[in-house]
């Protein structure tokens, strides 16, 4: 499995001169497999792009939170790393 980034291109609302575009990045096998996957999630798309495979990591947000929020994304993160190994070790 392989990551893709492609695009759905939307129609124009009313009398606009521009185009909404919605990006995916989507996990599959192949490009093809990966243009389907959007096309079935936006099928009122005017046209669905050959999806790029992404060969490394790419940011796709910043933002900033305060000391209250980090502190518990980090225990979000330390709970669910736990369910997680324990589901793993069920296995």
């Amino acid at each position: 499995m392989k990551l893709f980034k492609g695009h759905a291109v939307m129609h124009r609302i009313g009398h606009e001169p521009v185009h909404v575009i919605r990006s995916y990045f989507v996990v599959a096998r192949n490009w093809r497999e990966a243009r389907e996957r959007i096309s079935e999630r936006e099928p009122a798309a005017v046209l669905v792009t050959v999806p790029g495979e992404m060969a490394d990591p790419l940011m796709v947000d910043v933002r900033t939170i305060d000391e209250r929020e980090c502190a518990d994304l980090r225990t979000a993160c330390v709970w669910n790393e736990d369910r997680l190994r324990d589901v793993r070790s069920l296995a």
